[in-house]
């Protein structure tokens, strides 16, 4: 290969590169409001997409379930045939600078279920010869239960891990889904305040921290949506 041919790959693939780079500071624009809804005994919502970048985007809105294991990873899988969602236009097309609202309906003979919105975005515009990216942006809907959450439902005990962390394990032995609002540390070098985690029935949940040194009066609180609060001392 000559030293031309070389010197006309490498700026090729810098092109490429930095073609990438500006479109992916595009889609920093690109938002969902809210991300996460939630609901008592029934949903019935609103979510909006916005397009602040410079281009259309073409919308593919597809409703998913999904299931989140212990360390709370999440895993889309197809809707629950049990739980009826009513909602508009299931592809359309966002302007630059506008939003494209979604009013959606829900229904289930369950007493507790969740579900999610996933949007495809996609530039509608996109040259033939430039890299087509698409981008995901999920709504997330959770609806509870109307009896709420007991403390006599959860336990919540500390599992000490390497280097110093630890281990929130939060055991829910009810029918019931829950949230845990936040984790808070006290007594610790560092004052953590973690944010909210879902509570499946009759799942557990891991929340990890390190949080570094601590006294001997140490606590890590539990606060729980429904209402109350576990407190759980480190030794």
């Amino acid at each position: 290969m000559t030293q031309l041919s070389t010197r006309s790959s490498q700026l090729t693939l810098i092109a490429a590169i930095l073609l990438v780079f500006v479109f992916a500071i595009s889609a920093a624009g690109q938002t969902v409001s809210p991300p996460v809804a939630e609901y008592r005994g029934k949903a019935s919502g609103m979510v909006e997409f916005r397009n602040d970048g410079d281009a259309p985007l073409a919308t593919i809105l597809e409703v998913k379930g999904f299931t989140v294991d212990e360390d709370g990873k999440l895993l889309y899988a197809p809707l629950d045939p049990k739980i009826d969602v009513e909602f508009g236009a299931s592809s359309f097309i966002i302007p630059p600078h506008q939003s494209h609202f979604v009013f959606y309906k829900s229904r289930s003979e369950m007493p507790s279920y969740w579900f999610a919105f996933v949007a495809t975005l996609t530039r509608a515009n996109a040259d033939k010869h430039q890299m087509r990216l698409n981008f995901v942006l999920p709504h997330v809907v959770y609806v509870y239960q109307k009896p709420k959450l007991k403390r006599a439902d959860v336990n919540v005990t500390l599992v000490p891990g390497d280097n110093g962390s630890f281990r929130v394990q939060i055991q829910n032995h009810s029918g019931k889904l829950a949230r845990v609002e936040s984790i808070e540390t006290h007594g610790f070098e560092k004052s953590l305040q973690l944010g909210g985690v879902p509570i499946f029935p009759n799942k557990q949940r891991f929340v990890e921290f390190n949080a570094g040194q601590h006294n001997s009066k140490a606590t890590v609180e539990v606060v729980f949506e429904d209402g109350f609060t576990i407190t759980v001392p480190v030794s």
